[in-house]
């Protein structure tokens, strides 16, 4: 049986009504059906969400996707990282998953520092203050560990409609070195029928 891995972007599709919306609730539709395996990444939580602001708990992510009439997806830990993922639902790391998690964040994010402090020294700011003072970081971490979450669990389809993900070098790298395939929800939603 196929298994997909729906990011962040397929969740906010689902919400607003974009146009992939009807692809990423087939691939939902699947999986209770049993045809195929489709998992959340819950680093989405971690996401800044729709009205901007962070969520307070884990549980508020689990209602989000419930309402969202996804709930009866697996869900796929990321690594903890401390002031981005929940601790309650958030997997230890070794040297192994984090040598994949720097490895990931270079295909992707080559201009921005992994480390906290040195995108800090070179951005100019206070690395005591919280990670939330830079958007960018963060979002880089985000999207870093939801394939990371992928890989980890060793899935087949990563589901995204963020560009980044899809440029050619860096798709044909992920693929090099992870296995990673990489499709948009239409193109995902495509692969139910072959």
């Amino acid at each position: 049986m196929i298994t997909f891995t729906l990011d962040t972007n397929c969740l906010l599709a689902v919400d607003e009504g974009r146009p992939e919306a009807g692809a990423v609730m087939a691939l939902s539709a699947a999986h209770a059906e049993g045809k195929a395996s489709v998992a959340l990444v819950a680093i989405s939580a971690s996401e800044r969400q729709r009205a901007g602001a962070h969520l307070e708990s884990f549980t508020d992510f689990q209602k989000r996707v419930e309402s969202l009439g996804l709930g009866h997806l697996d869900l796929l830990p990321p690594m903890l990282i401390f002031d981005v993922t929940f601790w309650d639902f958030s997997v230890w790391s070794d040297d192994g998953m984090m040598e994949k998690d720097k490895q990931i964040h270079e295909v992707l994010f080559p201009g921005i520092p992994y480390e906290w402090e040195d995108f800090c020294k070179l951005s100019g700011l206070d690395p005591t203050k919280l990670v939330e003072q830079s958007k960018k970081w963060r979002n880089a971490r985000c999207d870093v560990q939801a394939l990371w979450s992928h890989v980890h669990a060793a899935r087949d389809v990563f589901v995204t409609s963020d560009r980044n993900f899809h440029a050619p070098s860096r798709a044909e790298r992920l693929s090099s070195l992870f296995g990673v395939r990489v499709a948009s929800p239409d193109s995902a939603a495509t692969l139910l029928t072959n």
